[in-house]
């Protein structure tokens, strides 16, 4: 369900929820009461109203914890990209310091390392794959690296400032591939579901139908951009607001 919201854009996201979510808590329940001319007692409508309003504040703070979770994630994630492709940079200035043929062909794979990682690894990102391409391109970049024969001390230098900056690379790619499997647990979205349905069904009883269509609709509209909001940053690399290369 959560990859085929991934596959709407953000207001369609939010046009769904919010049709879902109005037609659960307000206008089926509206239809009902006035069809079959349901009056909850004055009692029971203030208990239904106390319910309520517990639950309502139960979900938002679900929400905000899980919000404050993916957007950690998010930027998290953002942080990491932009340190890879500054490592790609510092490896390419080593590169050019060290300077010789072999140095060269380096740069030239980097760059198709470079290129590959946007290119063919990061769309398979949104499946949590890897692209075994991309791999062979780092193996070989990394064995390249090893292999070079300084013949000065700035050479000598230099080499082991780039077999630093290349295992950096290494172990941020790997860093990123693991992000690609971040996403909110299943609990949490049973938790937010069980709480909204609760809501919903203490807001069907409110004791009066004008209250129920205000009071109960404002709520849940607020409830589900809240929703929309969620969805749109669990998605790392998959949807409309997806980090990008």
């Amino acid at each position: 369900m959560i990859n085929w919201l991934h596959t709407l854009p953000n207001v369609g996201i939010a046009i769904l929820f919010l049709s879902i979510g109005l037609s659960i808590t307000t206008v089926v329940p509206f239809f009902i009461r006035r069809r079959f001319q349901l009056n909850p007692s004055e009692d029971v409508g203030r208990a239904a109203e106390d319910a309520f309003k517990l639950l309502t504040s139960t979900t938002m703070l679900l929400l905000a914890f899980c919000l404050v979770r993916v957007q950690g994630d998010h930027r998290n994630v953002e942080d990491l990209v932009t340190r890879e492709a500054t490592i790609m940079f510092k490896l390419d200035r080593a590169l050019v310091g060290y300077g010789g043929e072999d140095a060269s062909a380096l740069r030239v794979g980097l760059q198709l390392y470079a290129k590959s990682t946007v290119d063919v690894e990061w769309p398979l990102l949104a499946k949590s794959e890897r692209s075994e391409s991309t791999s062979e391109l780092l193996a070989a970049l990394v064995e390249g690296c090893r292999e070079l024969d300084p013949e000065t001390p700035l050479q000598q230098m230099v080499r082991a400032e780039v077999l630093g900056t290349v295992a950096q690379m290494s172990d941020v790619r790997e860093a990123r591939l693991a992000a690609s499997r971040l996403g909110l647990p299943d609990y949490y979205w049973t938790a937010l579901s069980t709480a909204f349905a609760l809501m919903a069904i203490f807001g069907w009883i409110q004791s009066s139908v004008p209250k129920l269509v205000t009071y109960v609709g404002g709520v849940t509209v607020g409830v589900c951009l809240l929703f929309t909001l969620l969805v749109v940053l669990e998605g790392l690399f998959v949807g409309e607001s997806h980090i990008t290369a």
